[in-house]
């Protein structure tokens, strides 16, 4: 029996949500499932936000299939609800599964810089240091958008050096990505707080001492969720 086109469809490797580094890069769903995907995880697409098809198709100059098995791809990693005949929509977290995502993230993120600091060139700890410095740059300008580029930058930079593919991938699933941006808005008071956090890590960084490093960014990334914690208790204060 033919099935409408608005059914749940989608080749066996989609609906395993398996599209590793390279397919999401160089695809087309991959590329449509990263762009919505950013758009949720900077804060653009708020949490219970619709996410229409047809208008997604639009946007990306695509038919609806690929829409949908993006979408797909997204639900796999907790970012998109899709219920039977509803539309999809960014899915809603709890403080719970926020603070399980911040403790894995701290547990990946020690294990990278160790990593890191264990491999890395001279060359490539140069690059550190001079992104440290562009950090710094952004902060004294106020420049929140620049600032949180720059930090994604060097976090990137350590995780595609830290000579570990496997940890790189998980690294980069979208869930492990969510910034705290997205979920207690933009701080611009708290640029100088991850400045001292990161001057802190890059300087354990050039005296290749990995255990400070290690536990200087699990505290950091603790942190974060410390910073959502906060924020959600205010919200519910002035409920």
């Amino acid at each position: 029996m033919p099935k409408s086109e608005e059914s749940n469809v989608a080749a066996p490797e989609i609906l395993s949500g398996e599209l590793d580094l390279k397919e999401r890069n160089n695809s087309l769903v991959g590329r449509i499932a990263n762009e919505i995907a950013r758009s949720i995880t900077d804060g653009i697409l708020k949490p219970g936000a619709d996410l229409n098809s047809v208008d997604l198709a639009v946007r990306f100059r695509t038919s609806r299939t690929p829409i949908r098995e993006a979408l797909m791809i997204l639900e796999k990693e907790g970012l998109v609800d899709i219920q039977p005949r509803r539309r999809p929509r960014v899915a809603n977290i709890s403080l719970q599964e926020v603070e399980q995502i911040y403790e894995i993230r701290a547990t990946l993120n020690s294990l990278m810089i160790k990593l890191y600091v264990r491999n890395a060139s001279p060359a490539s700890i140069s690059h550190t240091i001079s992104s440290f410095e562009k950090m710094k740059e952004f902060r004294d300008k106020q420049d929140f958008d620049g600032f949180a580029a720059a930090r994604s930058g060097l976090h990137n930079h350590w995780a595609e050096n830290c000579g570990n593919a496997n940890l790189l991938e998980l690294l980069r699933t979208w869930k492990m990505r969510m910034s705290v941006s997205r979920l207690v808005g933009r701080r611009g008071n708290d640029m100088s707080r991850s400045i001292q956090d990161h001057e802190r890590i890059v300087l354990a960084i050039a005296e290749r001492d990995e255990p400070l490093a290690a536990e200087l960014i699990r505290a950091m990334t603790i942190w974060g969720f410390t910073l959502i914690k906060r924020d959600h208790q205010l919200r519910q204060g002035g409920a």
